[in-house]
């Protein structure tokens, strides 16, 4: 095993589809194609990847699909997921913003029996400023449990993620972690012996074309 990483060696950069109609106002929330898909940034073949991630977005916010499988037993509430979003993608900076995002999401809810998917915002540890407290209740969340684990939908609204402006602000900061009381701990690229809990500069960049650019550059 390398003393450092191979997927710290590398600066990432992933294409985000933008999906006008999201999120859906009938069935499933996104319901994200495999184009939205992250690709597996860990380069670690053997750790495997149980946990596949999608993101899309437009004008109007950021849905984040996720989908659990490979489990033997049922979703239990210790499971989680956590998302960190820097609207600004700040990577001169090793400590996190007033544009920076910490919520952390239990597919199951925090209770035994709840059975219902829960939303937290938290703050940022070491932080020069914390972002903004938003409206949970805006955040929309669909959940699916089956016998091998679970899918999660997130809609984030722009209204809950201070300075998302994607006129303004072409890109994003993003970085999630996964835990799961069967399966273990995922992590979108370094695990816990970076502190990328707290540095921006460490996330995921994610680019969020247009369609109406890309539909201009291609008819020229």
């Amino acid at each position: 095993m390398p003393i450092i990483p191979y997927s710290f060696l590398f600066r990432h950069s992933i294409l985000i589809p933008e999906i006008s109609n999201l999120p859906h106002k009938r069935g499933r929330l996104l319901n994200l194609s495999e184009s939205a898909s992250i690709p597996d940034l860990t380069f670690d073949q053997e750790s495997g990847n149980w946990g596949k991630v999608k993101v899309a977005w437009n004008k109007n916010g950021l849905g984040i699909g996720l989908k659990v499988d490979q489990k033997q037993h049922p979703t239990t509430s210790t499971d989680t997921f956590q998302v960190w979003i820097d609207t600004r993608d700040t990577k001169t900076i090793h400590r996190a913003n007033r544009y920076c995002h910490l919520f952390e999401f239990h597919p199951a809810g925090k209770s035994r029996g709840q059975n219902k998917a829960t939303c937290t915002q938290h703050p940022i540890h070491r932080a020069q400023a914390d972002a903004p407290l938003c409206d949970l209740s805006k955040i929309q969340l669909w959940t699916k449990f089956q016998s091998t684990g679970y899918e999660l939908d997130i809609w984030f609204p722009a209204s809950v993620l201070n300075g998302f402006d994607p006129s303004l602000t072409p890109q994003l900061g993003l970085y999630y972690a996964i835990s799961d009381s069967e399966l273990g701990d995922q992590f979108m690229i370094v695990d816990h012996e970076f502190p990328f809990e707290q540095d921006p500069s460490l996330w995921a960049t994610l680019r969020l074309e247009s369609l109406n650019k890309k539909n201009s550059d291609e008819s020229e």
